[in-house]
């Protein structure tokens, strides 16, 4: 069975008397979730609402505001290794208080939170050109595994480096997935997991890195995307015939507009897409794939990413709207 929304209903922000309790002044240190639970308080995990995403932005430009001729580079703030001047600083001037303030999340998630968004708006992504492929080898032959330092040398995230560079390594395919390659990572998989029914991995536990060693010719993002296909139309089919499950069509989109729009959802993190599921199972084969479905309705707004969650089913409801009637 997939697991319930571990923050639905939980409030987006905190008084101030519980946020003093929650964020500690000077470290990354928090209690573990029973510990907060057993106080009556219940933290918030998972996927960021454009609104905690705006609350901590402004969270750390207030800091900046306040405490910007004290930091040379405000990006040193969120790479602390080796600085204990650095370090101090932020303790003196209670940074993790501050970026996490209203915030019902973990003090430590909202400083990753942050580091993340923010290096990515300053980082160099997408493809690596040539030149740079050259610096990457470069930088890999001498440095090793060493994947921060390289990362930091070309100007670029820890993950993308690690990546390519494991890309890189081996030989691997782009095409259609074959059989053979198939049986590979089923068996891969299930070497990795110790279970042998596929239907009790749950694939957000997967140790995908593990798995791809053992698919000579795949990356981990490839095995990752192409286990949910198996197990969406494959697996959980007795006799692995995906036409045996009817296609999602338009009249399913606009029923699964219609539950979202009349269901008690303020916010997008906030569905319970359990029950959601349970609207459409003889063409849904799990609740991932509902999600995806969605998130194909909504991709077509607009920086859908922006709108508050009553005006993304607003505009997504009067376009589809649109379409029916142009079908008719």
């Amino acid at each position: 069975m997939e697991k319930r929304n571990s923050s639905f209903g939980r409030p987006l922000f905190v008084d101030e008397e519980t946020d003093k309790l929650i964020h500690p002044y000077n470290s990354l240190y928090k209690k573990k979730q029973e510990e907060w639970e057993a106080k009556g308080i219940y933290y918030r995990y998972g996927k960021w609402t454009n609104e905690e995403k705006e609350k901590l932005l402004e969270n750390w430009n207030w800091y900046l505001e306040k405490y910007d001729s004290a930091f040379e580079d405000p990006l040193d703030l969120l790479d602390r290794r080796g600085k204990s001047d650095l370090i101090a600083l932020m303790k003196d001037t209670q940074f993790f208080k501050v970026i996490s303030r209203s915030l019902n999340r973990p003090t430590d998630a909202c400083y990753y939170k942050l580091r993340r968004d923010v290096r990515t708006k300053t980082l160099k992504n997408g493809k690596f050109f040539e030149e740079e492929m050259k610096q990457l080898k470069k930088l890999s032959r001498k440095h090793r595994k060493n994947f921060q330092y390289i990362a930091d040398k070309m100007g670029r995230d820890r993950q993308s480096v690690q990546d390519k560079l494991r890309r890189h390594e081996k030989a691997v395919k782009s095409k259609n997935w074959t059989g053979e390659e198939e049986e590979e990572l089923i068996e891969a998989i299930r070497e990795v997991s110790g279970l042998q029914d596929l239907n009790e991995i749950k694939q957000l536990e997967i140790p995908w890195r593990s798995v791809a060693e053992l698919v000579p010719t795949r990356h981990e993002e490839q095995c990752r995307a192409h286990f949910s296909t198996l197990k969406r139309w494959k697996l959980q089919n007795i006799d692995g015939n995906a036409s045996n499950m009817p296609k999602w069509r338009r009249e399913h989109s606009h029923l699964l507009i219609d539950i979202l729009s009349n269901g008690d959802y303020s916010i997008e993190t906030d569905i319970d897409w359990n029950k959601v599921n349970q609207s459409f199972v003889d063409v849904s084969p799990s609740v991932t794939y509902i999600q995806k479905q969605f998130y194909k309705l909504k991709s077509g707004i607009p920086d859908f990413h922006r709108k508050s969650f009553s005006d993304l089913l607003e505009e997504i409801r009067h376009l589809h709207s649109s379409h029916k009637h142009i079908s008719n």
